[in-house]
């Protein structure tokens, strides 16, 4: 890690801060997807022709890591099968006609929470996960503070949002500070025993004065919740920097976040994990920042997870014909193959661009200049995981990998967007940490079979 994370001076675009965000009306049809966290899918526990509500559990979780599904509007099941993803796997999904009636199910209540069990049992029933991206399971995030090895002593609330366009998290902390507080206060309780005497430092770009303020306000006799002012830096949000720059600690590949004293949350899942402990809703919708050169009119939309795409570019209206699509921000989110994609847990935005801001330039030969390595915010050695990569040896290839560094890459894509031949570098560091990891499965097994 180098001793100061500067990297780029993105252009920021946050058009809609100033967007109070908008409900969208109860749209025809909601389709939610098995695989909307990290980990294994769910297992959908309806059929079609059944009959359900807001709020009700509809696919349960599978496998050591996994998430439940809610229904999001209240309706009929109308289908249960695979559909493509932008990934080009498959995955299930289940399809719900809405009866526009919105009905809340009979199951939604507050969890009675007793102790640290009860707590982490109710934060897994929400189907609460990573909203920043990542979409990591939050009670497994939460869980891994018990490891008796660990000791937590900060507790880092990402609040950055440091890519271009996206004010969805923004806007959380102007709309539902209280939900942001009753979260801290909700882990300070029932997590005590293994968080202890924890600070918890609300990680904030400067670029947001009016929500800097107003935590400020909710927090001002809470001495144990500070509200720490980030410079506008991108990837200011990306786990291994904020951890570096808000407590000069220094994350190494291969462990586990709480193994350097903190735990990270981002601010939009704490507020939300809030919301389903205080009412019982589980993550059934969600705000979405919707932008870009193509979109006439930004906005931020409240609306059911599972929403098709499509109906909110109804709403905001486009000015251009779409050249891509991209789900989340413009730096590492995820061009989608089609407008009838639906949001999921972690569509934290939609962005359209038009031709002429869609089309990438032709790359071309290394020029071997080193912008790549000079901003990659934790120092990897960009342009060599390109060389290794055409190892033929894979133990001498892995070898090298990870002498790249490149294990530590925190996807951020800087190194593509600074480089002056147009090289995919982000989709190279995948390809090469894909390979890692294969790799050492590989090696697992054999040392598994030679016992």
């Amino acid at each position: 890690m180098k001793k100061d994370i500067s990297s780029l001076h993105v252009p920021h675009n946050k058009n809609t801060a100033a967007y109070v965000p908008q409900r969208i009306e109860t749209p025809a049809e909601v389709i939610l997807p098995m695989n909307m966290h990290s980990g294994h899918d769910a297992e959908p526990i309806v059929s079609v022709g059944d009959y359900v509500k807001v709020g009700q559990l509809i696919a349960r979780e599978e496998g050591r890591f996994s998430s439940p599904v809610h229904a999001t509007v209240s309706g009929t099941v109308t289908d249960i099968a695979p559909i493509p993803t932008a990934s080009g796997k498959e995955t299930v999904a289940i399809r719900i006609e809405s009866d526009g009636k919105m009905e809340v199910s009979e199951t939604v209540k507050a969890p009675v929470i007793t102790d640290c069990d009860s707590f982490l049992q109710a934060v897994r029933d929400s189907g609460m996960v990573g909203l920043g991206g990542a979409a990591f399971p939050t009670w497994a995030k939460l869980n891994e503070a018990k490891n008796p090895d660990y000791k937590v002593d900060t507790v880092l609330i990402n609040a950055a949002e440091c890519e271009p366009y996206i004010t969805s998290d923004h806007r959380m902390m102007l709309e539902h500070p209280q939900l942001i507080a009753d979260g801290i206060e909700y882990l300070r309780k029932y997590m005590s025993e293994y968080l202890g005497d924890a600070i918890y430092k609300i990680c904030i770009e400067k670029n947001k004065p009016d929500a800097i303020e107003i935590l400020k306000k909710t927090f001002e006799n809470k001495d144990y919740v500070v509200i720490h002012e980030l410079n506008a830096i991108y990837p200011q949000g990306a786990k291994q920097v904020m951890l570096y720059n808000a407590t000069g600690r220094v994350a190494v590949a291969g462990r586990r976040f709480p193994s350097f004293g903190a735990l990270i949350i981002n601010v939009s899942s704490l507020a939300k994990m809030a919301e389903y402990l205080n009412t019982g809703m589980p993550l059934v919708e969600r705000i979405v920042t919707v932008d870009g050169p193509a979109v006439d009119k930004p906005m931020n939309l409240i609306a059911p997870i599972g929403t098709r795409i499509s109906e909110l570019l109804k709403i905001t209206g486009l000015k251009a014909e779409p050249g891509k699509v991209v789900v989340g921000g413009p730096m590492n989110g995820t061009a989608i193959c089609s407008v009838e994609d639906p949001i999921v847990k972690v569509s934290n935005a939609v962005l359209v661009f038009d031709e002429k801001s869609a089309v990438l330039p032709e790359a071309s030969a290394c020029i071997n200049c080193g912008r790549c390595i000079e901003h990659c915010p934790v120092g990897i050695s960009v342009a060599d995981v390109d060389r290794m990569m055409n190892i033929k040896d894979a133990d001498k290839k892995a070898r090298m990998l990870i002498e790249t560094g490149v294990r530590q890459c925190v996807d951020c894509a800087c190194c593509s967007y600074v480089c002056p031949a147009n090289r995919p570098l982000l989709q190279i560091n995948w390809d090469a940490k894909d390979f890692l990891k294969k790799y050492a499965a590989e090696q697992k097994e054999k040392e598994g079979g030679n016992k």
